[in-house]
């Protein structure tokens, strides 16, 4: 089970192997626009490598407040959705009932790798270097300090763009 918590830190192991190609459209002035370009534009955000590499950043200085006390599930639900996310609430769940939680040292974005954008889903590929330790009753059960290269899906939902999905690839 301890394995299982870990790999939650760094957002579930769920494979996701669709490719995503960005789309580049041509600049129009707000001027021109019609009602129905409004509309549409509303419906398909933009997300530049920026914006996302921010977001990821973002859900690692949040995670302590997510795997510890308080166990903030708010911000867990900002940050992510669909099956991430119940399955990342189930996560919580079980750190609480079994009186764990984690402390992160550095959490830091080294690199983007790769980036694509398309509509309302976007994916990121980032090198990733977190130190985590894991307690469980007051003691450390684990403790890990890696570099990894994490493949994040995300997706636009109620006007914000959140986490759907990663892959750890190495």
């Amino acid at each position: 089970m301890k394995l299982r918590i870990f790999a939650l830190t760094f957002l579930l192991s769920l494979a996701w192997t669709e490719a995503i190609f960005a789309e580049t459209l041509p600049i129009q002035k707000t001027s021109d626009l019609t009602p129905s370009d409004s509309i549409l534009l509303a419906q398909n955000p933009s997300l530049t490598l920026g914006e996302a590499a921010d977001l990821i950043g973002e859900w690692l200085n949040a995670k302590s407040r997510i795997f510890a006390p308080p166990f903030d599930r708010q911000t867990l639900e900002q940050f992510t959705t669909g099956a991430l996310c119940q399955d990342t609430l189930k996560a919580v769940d079980f750190l609480i009932e079994n009186d764990g939680y984690y402390e992160y040292g550095v959490q830091k974005v080294e690199t983007v790798e790769r980036f694509a954008a398309s509509g309302n889903k976007a994916t990121i590929e980032v090198r990733v270097t977190e130190d985590t330790t894991f307690y469980q009753n007051g003691k450390i059960k684990d403790s890990n300090f890696n570099t990894l290269r994490i493949r994040y899906k995300l997706e636009y939902w109620d006007g914000i763009w959140k986490i759907a999905d990663f892959q750890v690839i190495d």
